[in-house]
């Protein structure tokens, strides 16, 4: 069993805080399924337009799920996993299931129920 300090719940709290909107978390899953995207690159591939799409990567980005690197006058963006690491853990453990047995699109054992926080670890 894994246990968390007070601050590591805190941690976890805000990301799962920044995670708990639905642009966001399609931003994460995108970025997640087709890495380093430019801003025009996830406008293009989600459908979401500016300025929303700009606002919800600030947040990300403030919550630091996501990392940025510029390449002239691109700004790019891919996932940021270290911050997630915890909250993955907490989730799996919740779930009854082993991190380290679950890759993002597999079915995993432990799982139960579609949209439960076993389909949400299995996207980390």
């Amino acid at each position: 069993m894994t246990s968390f300090t007070d601050t590591e719940l805190g941690t976890i709290t805000d990301v799962l805080k920044a995670l708990a909107h639905d642009v966001r978390l399609k931003l994460m899953r995108t970025l997640l399924e087709n890495g380093e995207k430019s801003v025009g690159e996830l406008e293009t591939m989600t459908g979401i337009g500016q300025p929303g799409l700009s606002q919800q990567l600030a947040i990300l980005r403030k919550a630091e799920l996501v990392e940025t690197r510029r390449d002239a006058k691109l700004v790019l963006y891919s996932l940021a996993p270290d911050m997630l690491e915890n909250t993955a853990k907490l989730l799996c453990a919740l779930a009854g299931i082993s991190p380290r047995n679950v890759r993002p699109g597999t079915k995993s054992a432990g799982s139960r129920a579609r949209g439960s926080a076993a389909t949400f670890a299995r996207i980390l």
